[in-house]
């Protein structure tokens, strides 16, 4: 049985899509010492009170 037109065509883009990935994905392991959170706190910290 012959895939479709567009069967084939999502395949293809499904490679070309994981290819890509191979090629330009992050690393695996950040560096130590690099904090993303930095300077940041947690939604539920209270800085003021509430005003009624």
């Amino acid at each position: 049985m012959k895939p479709s037109k567009s069967t084939a065509v999502l395949i293809a883009t499904w490679i070309a899509t994981f290819v890509l990935y191979l090629f330009v994905k992050p690393d695996q392991h950040p560096p130590i010492g690099t904090g993303v959170l930095i300077n940041t706190s947690p939604a539920a910290t209270i800085s003021e009170p509430a005003k009624q």
